[in-house]
């Protein structure tokens, strides 16, 4: 179990924060804040590094929960951080997960936006995300390496590069991923499964590409700042709407 240091604040009357660094003795003296660790005495905030104690460089995290309407399943679709930077922000609801990195965020009127992806690990084909295609016709090449597969109707745009393909051959197995597309057609990069003809094919979107969101009743979010200079949060909200099944 972690070890933290709490700090109390009188003019809040309550505990604000944990501190990832663990002194043997501390004192306030001369409005300087000094520690005790290893024998060694240590005077803070004397410096401009940020999120450094006793050599060690740590990150600044938050962690908070959004929850208004809490018996309804909601879409987490955007955060935007009322932030003079940018934080790594994930995502964790009831249902799913997201992640968005730092560098996803856009400045916009003083305030980072940016909408909130899926995690390119989440291969759950429950989602949205995951939507059936229909029957191939037929199939061109072999696994492992590139093949075509042909439909017998226009497939329209629902799917796009980058997106996973699956096939269901008594139960979902992994084709690939999509590296072009006709009307028609698909080609992919194939693992080492080669669909036939009359197989169901199944799409799951790329998850950078996609900005959907997470479902959930709750979303806990875990904002991470990992430099050394001076950062400050003031506030953070998302667009939610209600979920329908």
């Amino acid at each position: 179990m972690a070890n933290y240091t709490l700090s109390y604040s009188p003019f809040s009357d309550g505990w604000t924060s944990f501190h990832s660094f663990t002194p043997e003795s501390m004192v306030h003296m001369n409005n300087h804040f000094y520690t005790f660790s290893g024998g060694k005495l240590y005077k803070h905030y004397d410096n401009d590094t940020r999120g450094n104690y006793y050599g060690q460089q740590y990150d600044a995290t938050i962690t908070t929960v959004l929850n208004d309407s809490p018996l309804e399943a909601k879409m987490f679709k955007t955060i935007e951080l009322n932030s003079n930077r940018p934080w790594l922000t994930e995502i964790t609801t009831n249902l799913s997960s997201g992640r968005i990195e730092d560098t996803d965020f856009a400045l916009k009127e003083g305030d980072y936006y940016a909408y909130i992806r899926r995690l390119s690990t989440d291969t759950n084909l429950s989602l949205m995300s995951a939507q059936g295609i229909g029957k191939v016709t037929t199939v061109t090449g072999t696994s492992p390496g590139s093949i075509t597969l042909t439909f017998a109707f226009d497939i329209g745009s629902i799917v796009s590069i980058g997106d996973s393909l699956y096939r269901d051959n008594s139960g979902i197995e992994l084709i690939g991923v999509i590296t072009g597309l006709t009307s028609t057609s698909i080609t992919l990069a194939t693992t080492s499964i080669t669909p036939v003809a009359g197989n169901f094919i199944l799409y799951l979107k790329n998850a950078q590409a996609e900005s959907y969101g997470s479902r959930g009743y709750y979303a806990e979010l875990k904002l991470t700042y990992n430099q050394t200079d001076e950062v400050e949060l003031f506030s953070l909200s998302s667009e939610i709407f209600k979920s329908f099944p």
